[in-house]
């Protein structure tokens, strides 16, 4: 159950991760979570590819003169997205570049763990076996060790997901190198400034319903079963998703805006603060919902596949 809850928590890797463990532990663990959050993300990916194409949208820029307004109207919700892509391109839309997102996650998920892995390791050695907090903070900073790999594979996908059919990952590289530089592949790298303190926040929230609830429980039952673990998870996740989301909505409109010659890309900042001006405070939130589900359903579907995968990985390892 603590299993469970840490890892749709998403701040440590599971028990197999301490300091104690073996390097063929370490690399069943590691390529477990990959192989684990590459599958998730292709099962989810429909949601996944609606989700930031709602995010995406804005409102039509007013037209000069004050006529009516240019461009595409916004997209309001996950159904309209979802039947505009069906009529753009029927089910074959809904797992267009989902491959890239697969290797995104498997990438994140896999660095995430070697790196988590070593400051661990480091911080044994200087401090002592981490406490709650600790792993909280060690679990967070670990967030920035597959950025320099996965920003650039993150910002080609978003483009995949957003932009026109037919846009390849060269042709998207291309033009995102040519027209602002190799810098941009990394835009939108200060939202997880805030997005890198979500695994805190869900703990924090964890930590505190998992007293409530123990506190009503009789003194011969002090632990969460699988299923109040579970719930209990979820919540927390869900309502620190919340907390950040417009840091990750903003991330969305960075990415998938497309670059203009000798033009500076966006920042987040500036970003956050023109959808208050011009949408609103609640434009902040749009596709929060559906990311708030993805992340729940995709934590399960991963910790599901990687105890299976993890299995399989350690008797291959064991039989040479």
């Amino acid at each position: 159950s603590v299993r469970a809850a840490r890892f749709l928590g998403g701040v440590a890797p599971p028990p197999g991760s301490s300091s104690q463990s073996t390097m063929s532990d370490a690399f069943a663990e590691a390529a477990a979570a990959g192989l684990g959050g590459a599958f998730s993300s292709t099962v989810l990916y429909p949601i996944e590819i609606c989700k930031n194409r709602l995010q995406a949208s804005q409102k039509a820029k007013p037209a000069e003169g004050g006529g009516a307004a240019q461009g595409k109207p916004k997209e309001t919700s996950m159904l309209s997205v979802a039947q505009d892509l069906y009529a753009q391109e029927r089910l074959v839309g809904f797992y267009r570049g989902f491959q890239y997102s697969a290797m995104q996650s498997a990438t994140e998920k896999a660095l995430y763990f070697y790196g988590y892995t070593w400051i661990l390791g480091g911080w044994t050695r200087a401090v002592g076996e981490p406490g709650t907090l600790s792993s909280v903070l060690l679990g967070s900073i670990a967030e920035w060790f597959h950025l320099p790999i996965s920003l650039p594979i993150d910002a080609i996908t978003v483009r995949i997901q957003t932009g026109k059919r037919g846009e390849g990952p060269v042709g998207i590289l291309r033009d995102i190198i040519t027209k602002s530089g190799v810098g941009a592949l990394y835009s939108g790298w200060e939202a997880y400034i805030v997005l890198c303190l979500k695994p805190a926040i869900t703990y924090a929230i964890f930590n505190k319903l998992k007293a409530t609830v123990l506190a009503k429980k009789t003194q011969a039952v002090k632990a969460l079963s699988a299923l109040e673990a579970f719930v209990i998870g979820a919540i927390a996740r869900g309502v620190a998703t919340i907390i950040v989301f417009p840091y990750t909505r903003a991330k969305i409109l960075v990415k998938s805006h497309k670059p203009v010659e000798g033009e500076a890309p966006p920042s987040i900042a500036g970003t956050v603060a023109r959808v208050l001006k011009d949408e609103g405070f609640l434009a902040l939130y749009q596709g929060c919902v559906p990311e708030v589900s993805r992340g729940v359903l995709s934590a399960a579907l991963m910790l599901a596949a990687k105890e299976k995968i993890a299995i399989a990985v350690r008797k291959a390892l064991a039989a040479k």
